[in-house]
């Protein structure tokens, strides 16, 4: 009998997703068992909550979705399928710790290639390797983190800002459309806006920058809400931008404020925090951790 297989699938392409999906179901190899998201940020989270079999990868940059596995996954152990595009195998950096495969894009229409190759990859990890231990670290701090690992959260956090704009946009135009409809698709209609506005306000958002966050800041955000307990949760947000040595312009469009707004912020928590006028905050909270 077979034996069934998680396999997740990254693609920031509907049809090469598509053909993704119709090639993993045609197989006699494996059961599979599929997940398929559009996002690296939705990959890395399912990455790190489960243990799936292969993860197959054919995003737009394929090396920014490998770095951001290895920063905020860091699981060696699972296998990586990635679609590649014309001459990207070439220039595809992976680490010694990694089991990456490089899959012709071109070639996807083959069925029996490809499910030979995900089979192969199978039976290659038939016997696991041994999870390789994560360092400990025993004296954490943020200003030591490299710059990769803040671009990498820069882009997450921006990610998440475009996903609440497009899911309120989405709303909007539901709500221009609702009084043309029946009253069975308004009802339809308001349990989707409904949903939206809990997807769009979910505090989970917030957990997942933290748990990112802090793989690079180590105990920042605990040490700082516990020496100022008076900070809210978009102060935190605030100061995690700023450490993360981003723009007003970007904090501006992740807090949804005008630069007014911006800089009226850090007067308001230069205030909280008991800080002179001159004192340069970004500086400041760089040295706490």
């Amino acid at each position: 009998m077979a034996e069934e297989k998680l396999i997740v699938i990254g693609c920031d392409d509907n049809t090469t997703m598509f053909s993704i999906l119709n090639r993993i179901k045609d197989t006699n190899f494996f059961v599979p068992n599929v997940i398929s998201v559009t996002r690296t940020s939705d990959l890395m989270t399912i990455a790190r909550s489960m243990n799936p079999d292969l993860l197959i990868m054919c995003f737009r940059n394929n090396q920014n979705a490998l770095s951001d596995f290895n920063i905020f996954v860091k699981k060696p152990e699972i296998p990586i399928l990635c679609l590649t595009r014309k001459f990207e195998s070439e220039i595809l950096g992976v680490t010694q710790t990694n089991i990456v495969f490089a899959y012709p894009l071109e070639h996807l229409a083959n069925n029996e290639y490809f499910n030979s190759t995900v089979n192969s990859i199978f039976l290659m990890r038939s016997k696991p390797l041994p999870k390789v231990e994560e360092p400990h670290f025993t004296v954490p701090v943020a200003r030591n983190a490299p710059p990769e690992n803040h671009r990498n959260l820069s882009r997450y956090a921006l990610e998440l800002d475009q996903k609440v704009e497009v899911l309120l946009k989405i709303k909007n135009r539901i709500s221009n459309l609702y009084p043309n409809v029946d009253d069975p698709t308004k009802a339809e209609l308001t349990s989707i806006v409904n949903s939206i506005k809990m997807a769009a306000h979910d505090h989970k958002l917030w957990e997942d920058f933290k748990v990112y966050f802090e793989q690079t800041n180590p105990y920042f955000l605990s040490q700082l809400a516990k020496k100022y307990p008076s900070l809210t949760a978009i102060d935190l947000k605030y100061c995690c931008y700023l450490v993360m040595n981003m723009s007003n312009d970007d904090i501006k469009s992740l807090l949804g404020i005008n630069q007014e707004s911006v800089r009226t912020h850090k007067y308001r928590l230069k205030k909280k925090m008991s800080l002179p006028k001159d004192q340069d905050l970004k500086g400041f909270l760089r040295s706490v951790g």
